[in-house]
């Protein structure tokens, strides 16, 4: 990120130079004609270049004049005409390196939208919004929470308030909300419920409003009827009341609605110049935009009018500023000084946290069944004590530590000697050969698994969660956890993969074919029977023995994810080491070609009822029972597979079932599909 960037600082830097350079001596008289052509046809190129060269984002934030300026320079480089026009030409080459001068302030100063976490310029309010309050004559009123100037996200379309609302929510632990907590948000904006289901699979998210569609239902926020007292444990209301006939009527419903410890999140537009409330029901849209600053808006408030009128109906009022964000908060998402969050709770003890407050019971924590810990390693020895240490640290201590070195060449096996008191067993390869986890399994006595890596570290409370739901949950096979990815300066990397919610062993598998293994290794709780009885046919493979270990786990036996991250990832990748983890070329080459060889294993050996209810939607016939139908669907859903590796496998897969005469038949009367067309299929399928 940070040669990219300068690269772009670079570019710009001297395209400023030069563009400037022209200008000024084209004001001193010093520059010919001839010259100056010249000059507009180097111009001209600098804009396919910054094309290329900057984001979409900082591109789009200055499209039209960059736009605008190359067709200019187009046309000017007729002598006639840029003689004709030299003073627009020279007015636009001022605006062309006045935004030159702004993409590069952005790129020297950029900010990370707390919505899509990209970094970008936010670009000003729209100028339609100026030109209406102009026609109508709307009054002007300083907004207590407003950025004009930088009001809106480009990459994701957020809006100031929208990544003040996200900010809070990640400072309040929605990620770490109890399972299947529930969350409405009124009028959804389109950012904040695509943060939530990214961020936060694991509540209950719905979205209502009277007249938008694509929401979980429709309601009038007057009467929600259809809505159960203290359903929701957290409301999101941004910007509404200032649209409803009677605001008063829209907070009681929305107190109703709200669990005694809930969350209400609360914007409307305040102006910080009047006290009390403006208002008027079926004014014209004319005189709303003179009165109320929108065509669609019945009441202007006041802060005072506003605070007085929550506490009236019985809400306590939480006003959240720079003070509770902070100042880095607030610069990077562009807040304005005074920009206030408003979060109303029905009692005043009510705390401002969403987090799962978990309890484990002291006596599982001293008396809990054994739990066997493996941990291979293999030069890692920046990692390799960290590792050991979060093992050690857990707060479930009935733990015996199997440790094992695959041959490392650095100073690895010294650094795990240090802890040898701790070790239950420990063995020291001379031979690096890669899954000694599946040589130390039988090694194990305790009554469940856990696999940790030596460059992989655990939260104090992972194994008694853990162990915890398992003991309670006898029909459980494995239990694991959120993970993420860290650097190898243990900064977080902005990646969702292994957050995820609970599904079926049926829907896990589905979520696997359209999206690869999404579940964290080093995370996984397993009972000792369970892993010591699952093949070892993905053994051999480097990139993903442990997602043909889920697929075959699941075809079997329900798993549980933990909503919580309790693992942190390394992603590494330098001159002298890289992990499995990084995105190298030959690890993701790897990846495909395992990734076809391990769905062939599986698809082919999976039971069909299992198959069935896993992949009907894909069927070309979902009625399909006979063995012979489920080995033609099976066919058709490796080779309509996006990825060619798994294509080449339904095509190996049809060469060997075509022998069987029962099968030629059925493909043939069922699907309508004869020898011939497999020809044709491939010359398109199974390459890249």
């Amino acid at each position: 990120m940070g040669r990219e960037r300068d690269r772009k600082v670079k570019y710009l830097s001297l395209a400023v130079e030069y563009c400037t350079g022209i200008r000024e001596k084209f004001h001193d008289g010093t520059m010919e004609s001839q010259v100056l052509l010249e000059g507009i046809r180097d111009m001209r190129a600098f804009v396919p270049d910054l094309r290329e060269i900057l984001e979409f984002s900082e591109y789009v934030s200055q499209r039209e004049v960059f736009d605008t300026f190359h067709d200019m320079c187009g046309v000017c480089q007729e002598q006639d005409f840029l003689e004709t026009n030299l003073t627009v030409f020279l007015s636009m080459l001022d605006l062309f390196i006045h935004s030159l001068e702004k993409v590069l302030a952005g790129c020297e100063n950029k900010r990370r939208c707390s919505c899509c976490g990209r970094e970008v310029m936010y670009s000003p309010l729209s100028g339609w919004y100026f030109e209406m309050q102009k026609r109508y004559g709307a009054q002007v009123h300083w907004d207590e929470t407003l950025n004009k100037e930088e009001y809106l996200c480009p990459v994701c379309g957020s809006s100031d308030r929208d990544r003040m609302i996200i900010s809070f929510l990640q400072k309040a632990g929605l990620c770490e909300a109890e399972e299947h907590a529930k969350v409405l948000q009124i009028a959804p904006a389109a950012t904040i419920e695509t943060w939530i289901q990214t961020c936060c699979p694991h509540v209950d998210y719905e979205s209502t409003d009277l007249y938008m569609d694509g929401v979980t239902f429709g309601s009038d926020i007057m009467d929600m009827n259809m809505v159960e007292g203290e359903t929701y444990d957290l409301v999101i209301c941004s910007h509404v009341l200032e649209h409803v006939k009677d605001d008063r009527k829209a907070m009681r419903e929305l107190k109703r609605i709200l669990k005694p410890q809930g969350l209400l999140v609360f914007l409307v537009p305040i102006s910080l110049d009047m006290e009390d409330i403006d208002e008027e029901w079926g004014l014209s849209e004319a005189e709303n935009w003179r009165r109320f600053g929108q065509g669609d808006h019945c009441r202007r408030y006041g802060k005072s009018g506003l605070m007085r009128r929550l506490e009236e109906e019985g809400f306590y009022v939480n006003a959240l500023g720079k003070e509770y964000f902070g100042e880095e908060v607030f610069e990077k998402l562009a807040l304005t000084d005074t920009s206030t969050l408003y979060v109303l709770t029905k009692d005043q003890k009510v705390k401002l946290d969403l987090r799962w407050e978990y309890t484990v019971d002291d006596k599982l924590l001293e008396d809990g069944p054994l739990v066997s810990v493996i941990l291979p390693a293999y030069n890692h020895e920046a990692f390799v004590a960290e590792a050991i240490e979060s093992v050690l640290n857990q707060t479930y201590q009935n733990i015996e530590l199997i440790v094992a070195d695959d041959g490392s060449t650095d100073r690895t096996v010294e650094i795990m000697k240090r802890y040898a008191e701790h070790f239950a067993g420990e063995f020291y390869f001379p031979d690096n050969a890669g899954r000694r986890d599946q040589e130390l399994k039988r090694k194990t006595t305790g009554k469940y698994i856990a696999l940790a890596s030596s460059d992989d570290f655990w939260e104090p409370e992972k194994l008694a969660l853990q162990v915890d739901y398992l003991e309670k949950h006898e029909e459980v096979a494995a239990c694991f956890s959120w993970g993420r990815y860290i650097d190898e300066n243990k900064k977080e990397l902005d990646e969702q993969v292994f957050i995820q919610k609970n599904r079926s062993r049926y829907e896990w598998m589905k979520l696997f074919w359209q999206f690869g293994n999404v579940l964290c290794h080093p995370s996984i709780l397993i009972r000792r029977e369970e892993y010591i009885r699952l093949n070892a046919v993905g053994n051999a493979c480097r990139q993903l023995p442990d997602f043909y270990m889920w697929l075959e786990l699941v075809q079997h036996a329900e798993i549980y994810v933990i909503p919580k991250v309790l693992v942190k990832m390394t992603r590494f990748c330098h001159d002298t080491n890289e992990n499995t983890s990084a995105y190298t070329e030959d690890n993701i080459l790897r990846s495909l070609v395992e990734s076809g060889a391990v769905w062939d294993l599986v698809i082919r050996n999976m039971e069909d009822s299992y198959f069935v209810r896993t992949f009907r939607e894909y069927m070309r016939n979902p009625e399909a029972k006979e063995e012979v139908e489920i080995i033609c669907e099976k066919f058709f859903l490796l080779l309509e597979s996006a990825q060619w590796r798994i294509q080449e496998a339904g095509i190996r897969y049809f060469l060997e079932m075509y022998e069987d005469e029962r099968v030629r038949e059925c493909f043939t009367k069922q699907y309508s599909f004869s020898v011939k067309d497999f020809w044709e299929i491939m010359t398109k399928k199974g390459r890249p």
